[in-house]
């Protein structure tokens, strides 16, 4: 008679023991204090343009000995294409995520529009910027859900331009409900360069004054990037966009092209002026060239 009860007391047992681990590990995430917050108590908030100036910067990772990036830099005008390149470990994503603050500097050091990082309202200045990643952020949810990423209001037209740009309206149709359907944990459903299409559309339903591609387009082929490029600076005539990427492609595009070696900035100008000066430029470019054209040959 009492056989039921307890294996029922035991499997509630069970579940209270589990509930409360887990109730433990969201406490600790709902009560982790953001190291990173508006450090002025009136800061600024107008429309941000998208002119970047980095002056002297130089960056250490949490108990590295070494700098990140040293004695950085440049300067970005509003609506300029600016390429950054270098080797793995070279600084180019440190230095971009200085930008939106996702890593701390002094302040000071990195300025848009003429005024500090840290005097900009921090909601305002990552809402002017879309950042893309070769990492992608894929959720449990719809496509248009995961493009759409919680606003509110956005027009249809708004998302299939974007679905456009990106490239991604031509898998849509593969898809069972269409932008409708449900993907899966991280985006388990889609291929590599569908993940990336997917965060590109993201990135522009907002349309944001800065644009920044951290080699984003990596898992798509040569031609469908040079597509994805076209559309987005026809798209964003007047905007900042910054990309970086390995494909010569896309790099003779730039306005600007900065290059980068073991963390810091060793050269800067046009296409055809770091190929004129023959140094590190000229050594990525013709390497990366020539694995462009063993790809564009299989």
């Amino acid at each position: 008679l009492l056989t039921w009860p307890m294996m029922a007391l035991g499997w509630v047992t069970n579940l209270i023991q589990r509930a409360s681990a887990s109730m433990r590990r969201i406490n600790g995430i709902l009560d982790e204090v953001p190291e990173i917050t508006n450090q002025t108590t009136d800061p600024y908030r107008d429309v941000i343009r998208g002119e970047i100036y980095i002056k002297n910067l130089t960056f250490y990772y949490p108990g590295q000995r070494d700098p990140a990036i040293k004695d950085i830099e440049l300067t970005i005008d509003a609506g300029q294409t600016v390429a950054i390149v270098g080797g793995v470990g070279s600084g180019k994503s440190t230095l971009l995520q200085t930008i939106p603050r996702l890593v701390e500097t002094e302040r000071g050091m990195v300025q848009i529009d003429g005024i500090p990082i840290h005097d900009i309202d921090l909601k305002n200045l990552r809402e002017s910027i879309g950042f893309v990643t070769q990492e992608t952020r894929i959720f449990s949810d719809t496509i248009l859900k995961n493009i759409v990423f919680g606003r509110q209001g956005i027009c249809k037209d708004v998302i299939e331009n974007a679905l456009e740009v990106s490239q991604l309206i031509v898998d849509i149709d593969s898809f069972p409900r269409g932008i409708h359907s449900p993907l899966g944990e991280r985006g388990i459903t889609l291929s590599g360069g569908q993940r990336q299409r997917l965060t590109i559309a993201r990135a522009l339903i907002s349309n944001p004054p800065i644009l920044i591609l951290d080699d984003a387009l990596s898992q798509v082929d040569t031609r469908t990037e040079a597509t994805i490029l076209n559309s987005i600076l026809k798209m964003r005539q007047g905007k900042t966009n910054i990309i970086v990427s390995h494909r010569p492609s896309t790099i003779r595009r730039a306005d600007i092209i900065y290059v980068f070696k073991a963390g810091r900035l060793v050269e800067g100008g046009d296409h055809t002026t770091l190929l004129t000066a023959r140094q590190e430029y000229t050594r990525l470019y013709e390497r990366e060239q020539l694995s462009e054209g063993l790809e564009r040959g299989r």
